[in-house]
């Protein structure tokens, strides 16, 4: 089957393509092509197809047929393409297979990618015919036939981002080969439909001047810096001013080297009389010391531009390009030397991507490249002294041995000011420190310097600071793709999908792994991704040769275990602890308890981990830490920790969890009644249900880990995580969020069975039942409720029997057995009277009311809605007011008498704006208004 999305959304077998048929069926497809080989989970599902708040009571239901029909659109019977990822029995996901042969969108990304490898290797012919062919999948807007949707808004965003990326390159390519005529009206369409666009405005520029239409050129300037003053109240980029500059001045070297390009006027002709061919280059004449560039290495379009701007406009600085060009001094005019300063963490790629962008800059550079390893960050050697580094510059430049200084000092003078006259490129690469460059850098005009380091080199002056991550997933497949050969990766792709991800995108792993998928040719790529998803084992398959992670990691991390500065022995310990806390992040407060330290002291630990790359600090109060770093972080602690110690950091981090988890429940339901037990432990401070609403959505992935990592442990660490479950059902519950919830409480019901604590299993089946409810499982539900309360029978626990009660009524009158459930009912109520529980009571009564509506009592059910509403009144309880009035309005409405039912429908509407409420019976609230309002023929009231 093939998929084509950039148009209308199209699915072809064989040689016909046809549209999918409803709405929500293409939505479905849609938003799993945008998640194209992941799994994409139910709840993330029904979102998309309906919002947060207008999903249906059997959106779950719903969801399985839609996903049904569409396996037989695609003749997927057997569920291979359109694959149900589970948990436990039920589905917690679905993911479809699709090869980049398939999928235009994909298929379009690797060829603009194959066009952009193509001008990177100066070869624009073969970039602009790659580029071409990408651009021609096009048929219109992406998902233009698709109702609106997050995923597919989004991604749609991104595709069209592409593709103007790509025609932008294509221009590029055009422009090297000459076509500058060619490409005129496309820009100029362009332009106009992005008028702040200073890279296409800047290709029109060049087009126009190189087709002997100076002034068009200069008027195209004029027209955007017109606009961007008057729009936006700001100048056009320095570049884009020196290439005004360069074409107000007919500067020959902006033509292409070849004069008898389309496009350029004949001499003698009308028109701009033909310039001179550009000046070549002068032949080298200086040291050559780049190491060869990787074969291998894909991606960092943006950083290599960046690097490539940052040289080419401090050429045009003052016309010094021009000087150089012709064999001049250097450049004049004063400018700054570049110095770009690459940080990132251990085998992210630093050296790798200044060498490729080095070789490709280097015949800037004819007066030599200098090159040195510093050793700031390699395993067993000492960081190079600056005064060596600089003999061997000194020596590489002509200086005879015995004439360089044994001082640090004038050494450096001297290289400066043999520097000064030429035009060097020094890569300073694995630097250890700002002390250890400085000494390194020339003072020359014409020069540049790349330098790159764990640490970001911050008080590195004129500097500018470029920090880079792990490499995105097409990149990262690509890298994949360069090493192992792409028709293995294509052939399967899934495989390469999860090597990727269990790699990290860190381009170290990705290198290791592909080594050894390229020893080993005849084996397939699921005999690794086996291996690497054994967690403890991971490290040890990421060592192929000379290449090692762990050695990596090691590097930065035994920097601290020296104990230079007063915090480093903190950051250490502080680095192992983490590895051992679940969750994809952690914020200050969490990690201040964890580690059990003061705030100042947890905090400045943490920033010594984030200056040295082994943490990752998206704000100011959250750090994250990459998957494979906490592996590491985690042999760490078991080599350098006693299991007692990390036993008591986890339940110190997960009490912190716990005890907030419960105070943020309190605050967005203050008369829920659920088991609260007190917890020793640090709290982080909460002041009202909004700030409580907050801290649970941030946390919630964490919280969630928290339990799933708890439950399988020992005491006391097991009780933590039932009762972290225990505290998430009232948080989980009301948004609906039926997957999570049933995944916690499984986990919480088979610890509190480990454990040998009856209530908690109780509590768990209670809180499952509640998670089969959302999911309309309502068999279910009786079966785990029956079970409760033989439990709280047993222990003669009267809360407990009275919520289960309550709620196998409720069950009941969704199973039509509206006589039982009365039976049910009466026997609740009559023990919440005896027990004297009126909230209780409260929520019986609306019960009784449901089960005697359908069995089309209404005068019963108004009557019982009307005391369950005025006890709730009583008490306080904001949610079954609601419950109260919706059910009466409901009931009212099934009488016709619609205006005494839009009376209580919107007068319950205000309940649902509240943090913490149930989110989607506002959406029920509106639909039971719709009939009213009809029949009425009026409005309803304010949202």
């Amino acid at each position: 089957m093939r998929y084509r999305v950039l148009g209308a959304l199209e699915l072809g077998d064989g040689g016909r393509w046809v549209s999918l048929g409803p709405a929500k069926w293409r939505m479905l497809l849609a938003v799993l092509l945008c998640h194209a080989n992941r799994t994409v989970p139910t709840e993330r599902l029904m979102d998309e197809l309906w919002g947060e708040r207008g999903r249906p009571q059997s959106a779950g239901k719903l969801l399985q047929t839609y996903v049904s029909r569409l396996r037989q659109t695609l003749g997927d019977e057997s569920g291979e393409v359109l694959i149900t990822d589970k948990q436990g029995y039920k589905a917690h996901g679905y993911r479809l297979a699709v090869e980049a042969a398939e999928f235009d969108a994909h298929r379009f990304e690797q060829l603009v990618e194959e066009g952009r490898r193509g001008l990177d290797r100066d070869a624009p012919e073969a970039a602009a015919e790659r580029l071409r062919e990408a651009l021609g999948l096009w048929r219109g807007v992406p998902f233009q036939d698709v109702p609106p949707a997050p995923a597919v808004e989004a991604e749609a965003a991104r595709l069209e981002e592409c593709r103007l990326e790509a025609v932008d390159a294509r221009i590029e390519a055009d422009l090297r080969c000459g076509r500058h005529a060619s490409v005129l009206g496309e820009l100029e369409a362009l332009t106009a439909g992005h008028p702040f666009r200073e890279d296409l405005r800047g290709r029109q520029m060049l087009a126009l001047y190189r087709s002997g239409r100076q002034a068009d050129a200069l008027a195209a300037y004029r027209d955007l810096r017109r606009s961007l003053a008057e729009e936006l109240g700001i100048e056009p980029t320095p570049a884009l001013r020196r290439l005004h500059q360069r074409i107000l001045a007919a500067d020959e070297t902006l033509m292409p080297p070849d004069r008898a390009a389309e496009g350029a006027p004949p001499s003698g002709g009308s028109g701009t009389p033909a310039a001179p061919p550009r000046a070549a280059r002068p032949a080298p004449r200086g040291p050559r010391q780049l190491p060869p560039a990787s074969p291998a290495f894909t991606g960092r379009h943006g950083e290599v531009a960046v690097i490539r701007t940052l040289i080419e406009e401090a050429e045009e600085y003052d016309g010094s390009g021009a000087a150089a060009a012709d064999g001049g001094d250097g450049g004049t005019g004063g400018r700054p030397v570049v110095i770009a300063a690459i940080d990132g963490t251990g085998g992210v790629g630093k050296s790798s991507l200044v060498i490729h962008a080095a070789h490709q800059l280097a015949d800037r550079f004819p007066d030599g490249q200098l090159y040195v390893d510093l050793h700031g960050a390699t395993a067993g050697l000492t960081a190079l002294d600056p005064g060596e580094v600089l003999g061997r510059f000194l020596r590489a430049l002509g200086v005879d041995g015995s004439s360089v200084p044994s001082s640090t000092d004038e050494a450096s003078a001297q290289f400066r000011s043999l520097a000064a006259g030429r035009r060097l490129l020094v890569i300073l690469d694995n630097a250890a420190s700002v002390e250890q460059v400085r000494p390194l850098l020339p003072a020359g005009p014409g020069c540049s310097a790349l330098v790159t380091s764990r640490e970001m080199l911050t008080t590195l002056e004129g500097a500018t600071h470029l920090h880079l991550g792990v490499l995105p997933r097409d990149q990262a497949v690509a890298l994949l793709e360069r090493i192992v050969g792409a028709e293995r990766v294509r052939a399967e792709p899934e495989e390469a999908e999860a090597i990727t991800r269990l790699c990290g995108g860190l381009p170290l792993a990705l290198r290791i792994a592909g080594a050894r998928l390229a020893a080993r040719p005849g084996r397939p790529l699921r005999t690794l991704v086996t291996k690497l998803h054994d967690a403890r084992g991971r490290l040890d398959e990421l060592s192929f040769g000379d290449l090692a992670v762990r050695t990596s990691f090691q590097v930065s991390y035994d920097g601290f275990r020296e104990g230079r500065r007063s915090d480093d022995l903190d950051a250490a310990r502080a680095f192992r602890l983490l590895g051992a806390l679940p969750g994809p992040d952690v914020s200050l407060p969490v990690a201040t308890a964890l580690l059990g330290l003061s705030a100042g002291r947890a905090e400045s630990a943490l920033e010594r981990l984030v200056d040295a790359q082994l943490l990752e600090s998206p704000d100011s109060i959250r750090y994250h830490m990459h998957d494979l770093l906490r592996l590491f972080a985690s042999e760490r602690a078991e080599q350098e920790d006693s299991e007692a110690e990390q036993s008591a950091a986890v339940a110190r981090g997960l009490s912190c969890y716990l005890a907030t988890a419960q105070r943020a429940v309190t605050l967005l339901d203050p008369l829920r009644p659920w088991p609260r037990r007190p917890v020793e432990g640090a709290v982080v401070p909460l002041g009202d249900s909004v700030e409580a609403d907050a801290w649970l959505k941030a946390e919630l992935h964490n919280l969630l880990a928290a339990v799933a990592y708890a439950v399988e442990r020992p005491e006391p660490v097991a009780r933590l995580g039932v009762r972290l479950a225990q505290s998430l059902q009232w948080f989980l519950y009301p948004r609906a969020h039926a997957q999570d919830l049933q995944t916690v409480n499984e986990l919480a019901i088979q610890a509190a069975r480990r454990l040998g604590d009856p209530e908690s299993e109780a509590w768990g089946l209670d809180h499952l039942a509640g998670a089969c409810w959302l999911q309309r499982a309502y068999d279910d539900v009786r079966e785990c409720l029956e079970s409760a309360l033989g439990i709280w029978r047993e222990l003669n626990h009267r809360e407990g029997e009275l919520r289960s009660l309550c709620n196998l009524a409720d069950a009941l009158c969704e199973l039509g057995l509206h006589e039982e459930a009365i039976d049910v009912q009466k026997r609740q109520l009559a023990l919440a009277r005896e027990v004297g529980d009126p909230a209780a009571e409260v929520i019986g009564l609306g019960n009784l009311g449901r089960a005697h509506r359908g069995l089309g009592h209404p005068e019963e059910a108004l009557a019982c809605f009307r005391e369950s509403l005025e006890g709730a009144r009583r008490t306080g309880d904001i949610h079954h007011q609601g419950f109260a009035l919706y059910e009466m309005g409901i009931t009212y409405m099934e009488q016709g008498r619609f205006a005494e039912g839009r009376t209580h429908l919107d007068e319950g509407l205000p309940v649902w704006k509240r943090p913490g409420t149930y989110e989607s019976w506002r959406g029920h609230t509106w639909s039971g208004l719709f009939p009213a309002c009809m029949t009425l023929e009026i409005g309803p009231g304010p949202r």
